[in-house]
């Protein structure tokens, strides 16, 4: 697993985590995040605590990092939320 350059820089910038944290957030993020696209030869895109991911695969099928953004609302399903209303 690696990061790009311009990858390491939107974790800072829109994460918020210390360069030192980003390759551990990264290994958590592929174990417990929710793939959005199905994973292809070019990559493919996680959700993962209200940030979207994109990864791209190196030659070897390893994944890399490429961009990270605050998830669309467009990805949200409304199906799984629930609504208590305490009856």
């Amino acid at each position: 697993m690696k990061i790009s350059r311009h990858g390491s820089k939107r974790l800072k910038e829109r994460v918020g985590l210390p360069k030192r944290a980003h390759i551990r957030h990264i290994n958590t993020v592929l174990q417990f995040g929710n793939t959005v696209t199905e994973k292809t030869v070019d990559g493919f895109k996680m959700i993962h605590n209200g940030f979207l991911y994109i990864f791209a695969n190196s030659k070897n099928n390893e994944p890399i990092l490429v961009t990270t953004y605050e998830e669309p609302k467009s990805c949200i399903k409304v199906a799984n939320f629930r609504v208590n209303e305490g009856n």
